[in-house]
């Protein structure tokens, strides 16, 4: 048992061939995020000029070429307010919320599962 909490423990995410572009305004803003190859879990973040408790509605869309690729939007402490998973060419899309913390960033977690032609945008306004 001991073995499997200390492999769990170092898991790790990789990533090849990825950009990312985003653009905020005082309404809201998207994300639009391309990644080559991708592998592991991992927490991101979009950053918002908020001091914190800041809500964005978000709709999210995510294509996957290959492998299978999740993404989690995290609410109010961390509780998951949309999960979209996609694999083997498929294109998924849904609505949830995100919340900024007291540094400003509203976070997200992307599981990657030997993934290939991920790519995936957030839309978001704040209410």
């Amino acid at each position: 048992m001991l073995l499997v909490l200390l492999l769990a423990a170092c898991d790790s995410y990789t990533q090849v061939g990825s950009s990312t572009t985003s653009d905020m305004g005082p309404n809201g803003g998207s994300l639009h995020t391309k990644i080559g190859k991708a592998n592991g879990t991992s927490e991101q973040s979009i950053e918002t000029e908020s001091s914190g408790g800041l809500i964005l509605e978000a709709d999210v869309t995510l294509s996957v070429g290959k492998g299978t690729f999740k993404i989690e939007l995290l609410g109010e402490d961390d509780a998951v307010t949309l999960t979209l998973e996609a694999s083997d060419g498929q294109t998924v899309s849904g609505q949830g919320q995100m919340v900024a913390d007291a540094f400003g960033e509203a976070n997200y977690r992307v599981t990657a599962t030997e993934a290939e032609n991920v790519e995936y945008t957030i839309e978001y306004t704040f209410r």
